[in-house]
């Protein structure tokens, strides 16, 4: 009896086996027949035939299209190296890892990654091959995962210069839960400042509605006046460290020990602004934690950063830093991260726990014991175990490129576009197009300032501002991704825009979500267009995007 179960089970361990490499086959041919016959899905490809209702402009196109040949190579002989990457041709590599965007120009790589093919493969293949449980278990599955997941811990310590005696990776859902925890856990005090650069995204910016929690001050500063703010807080501290000296030497007797209050504040800020990609000085990082007498933590929000950029925490040491995996190489989503600085650890406190969060809980009263693991006691519940075990193959698909490569490309093709998006003018001589961010034409090399967004809005031949969405609709006809509106990031859009306490409120009473039809309010734009260039942007999509722009708006003006 006991020969034939196991019979039976062996049987259906190769049954087993067989579907999945019948199931692996079937993915495979799949994947060749989208590489070889690309699905149309009623989508034309950007650089063919399109029917047009205005024929001039399907000539204009076409003439484009004849001379783009010419411009990619003059464009590739001034850049050189900076183009592309050196183990293989860009659109190879576009070709082998991103046919499903059938031939879609993609500009919102800020938005999301494009998920490349051998990222999906390899991490199919890996679950197809291997079986992993719920780390919460001790059986010989769970073990495995859970080293798995450490391991990949270290490796991305590794990746920010770094290691687990120094920092703690906490795997979250995203860039916006790592900073809704850090405001839930940060010891706010009714002496504690909150500031925050006033260019950052709303779910920074939200962080502020905990510290008010704890009738700490909030202070939104513009980028000019930071120094001025750490200056203030430096003579600030020293005049508080004398005023304890002074205390410390009176009425106190031998012996006696006054416990010091410590009140700990916190500066937050953007690597990259998600807007218009301007890029912020890391020295503030050590300016403010150098503030004596009041404590300053620093927060850095690094998901628009780290796509295109490789951040060194042994130079620049933040006490936090906040990512989201699929911004980075596409797949898995949902799936980011925390990394805090293990001194300062101890400071969090958490409120809620979870499963797995705790050694010993009592029903009946408040006896908790916190697990001691920095991880393990702030990641509530069961891990998402199969997306951090294949996020691997991101990481390692973006190390195969070369980090410091993809910066100097997308730069280079963002400053070109900024070039020639200048150059278009109207018949009046008036700009078409008005772009935001620290672009400057007259350096060589300024990406240490500005990184590979070029966010704009098109203006009529009477400088007034044209409808964004309908910008957008006109270009995405065209086959061109982009993205519009405030971007999350409100401080951005009232200090170009001049949107005032007055103009919000306004706004309030007929908006219903950022993402509807009112765009204007008292003639000020609520946003502007956005082309987020990555890893895999060409010259071609570049260049197509400037000759759409031109032939709809410049040409179309000059013929009708």
């Amino acid at each position: 009896m006991f020969l034939k179960r196991a019979c039976k089970k062996d049987q259906k361990r190769i049954l087993i086996a067989l579907a999945s490499i019948f199931f692996l086959i079937l993915i495979t041919c799949i994947v060749l027949i989208q590489k070889t016959n690309p699905p149309n899905n009623g989508v034309n490809s950007p650089f063919s035939e399109r029917e047009r209702t205005k024929e001039a402009i399907e000539l204009a196109l076409k003439r484009s299209r004849l001379s783009s040949e010419s411009r990619e190579k003059q464009y590739l002989e001034d850049q050189g190296s900076n183009y592309g990457y050196t183990q293989g041709k860009l659109k190879e590599i576009n070709d082998e890892e991103h046919f499903h965007l059938q031939n879609k120009v993609y500009l919102d790589y800020t938005g999301a990654a494009p998920y490349p093919a051998s990222v999906l493969t390899n991490s199919y293949s890996d679950l197809f091959q291997n079986f992993y449980a719920n780390t919460h278990s001790r059986s010989q599955p769970s073990l495995q995962t859970n080293d798995l997941i450490e391991k990949f811990r270290s490796k991305l310590l590794e990746y920010f210069n770094t290691e687990s005696g120094q920092y703690s990776v906490v795997f979250t859902s995203g860039t916006t839960q790592a900073l809704k925890l850090v405001g839930e856990a940060f010891p706010f005090s009714r002496n504690s400042k909150f500031a925050y650069l006033n260019q950052n995204h709303n779910s920074v910016i939200g962080i502020r509605e905990y510290a008010l929690l704890k009738q700490a001050s909030f202070h939104s500063l513009k980028e000019e006046n930071i120094q001025q703010f750490i200056k203030d807080e430096k003579e600030l501290g020293d005049v508080n460290e004398n005023k304890d000296k002074n205390e410390n030497g009176q009425g106190q007797g031998e012996g006696e020990e006054e416990e010091e209050e410590v009140t700990f504040n916190l500066f937050a800020y953007p690597a990259e602004s998600n807007f218009d990609g301007s890029k912020y000085d890391l020295n503030w990082i050590k300016d403010f934690q150098s503030i004596k007498n009041n404590d300053w933590l620093v927060l850095l929000d690094a998901a628009a950063f780290l796509p295109s950029n490789k951040l060194d925490l042994t130079k620049y040491p933040a006490d936090f830093v906040t990512l989201s995996f699929y911004k980075m190489f596409g797949y898995p989503t949902g799936l980011g991260a925390l990394i805090i600085n293990n001194d300062i650890v101890h400071l969090l406190q958490k409120s809620y726990f979870g499963g797995g969060t705790v050694v010993l809980v009592s029903d009946c009263t408040t006896f908790c014991v916190r697990h001691p693991n920095p991880s393990t006691k702030l990641e509530d519940g069961t891990l998402p175990f199969l997306d951090i075990i294949t996020a691997k193959y991101g990481l390692e698909f973006i190390e195969n490129l070369g980090i410091d490569q993809i910066s100097q490309h997308i730069y280079h093709l963002g400053k070109y576009l900024v070039k020639e998006l200048s150059k278009l003018k109207w018949s009046n001589g008036n700009p078409l197009v008005e772009i935001y961010g620290k672009w400057d034409l007259n350096q060589d090399n300024n990406f240490n300032k500005q990184g590979g967004i070029v966010t704009f809005n098109l203006l009529d031949t009477n400088n007034n501002y044209l409808n964004f969405n309908d910008v957008q609709a006109s270009l995405e006809s065209e086959g061109i991704n982009l993205r519009t509106g405030c971007h999350c990031n409100p401080g951005a859009c009232t200090q170009y825009f001049g949107i005032n306490e007055d103009d919000l409120k306004q706004a309030a009473e007929e908006k219903e979500s950022c993402g509807d039809d009112i765009i204007f309010i008292n003639n000020k734009p609520l946003g502007a267009i956005r082309a987020s260039l990555g890893y895999g942007t060409m010259f071609e999509h570049i260049d197509y995007l400037i000759q759409v722009i031109n032939m709809k708006y410049i040409e179309k003006e000059d013929n009708f």
